[in-house]
């Protein structure tokens, strides 16, 4: 797995989640995350489509507590 793919999740377990993602060019994925009980914002660019696939995947998948 790749390392930026492996920080997405880490930070989605780590309370950040997903509030926007967009495209620049077909081969750069915007990703921005925010914590809304820290304040905190991070985006990560992800260059493969197919990685951005995978994290759309796990995404989906999560379990909301």
């Amino acid at each position: 797995m790749n390392d930026k793919l492996s920080h997405l999740k880490k930070l989605y377990e780590d309370g950040y989640r997903c509030i926007y993602y967009d495209s620049a060019n077909e081969n750069t994925f915007s990703v921005y995350l925010k914590n809304f009980e820290m304040e905190r914002s991070e985006v990560v660019e992800l260059q493969d489509p197919t990685e951005f696939n995978e994290l759309r995947s796990y995404i989906d998948g999560f379990n909301f507590k």
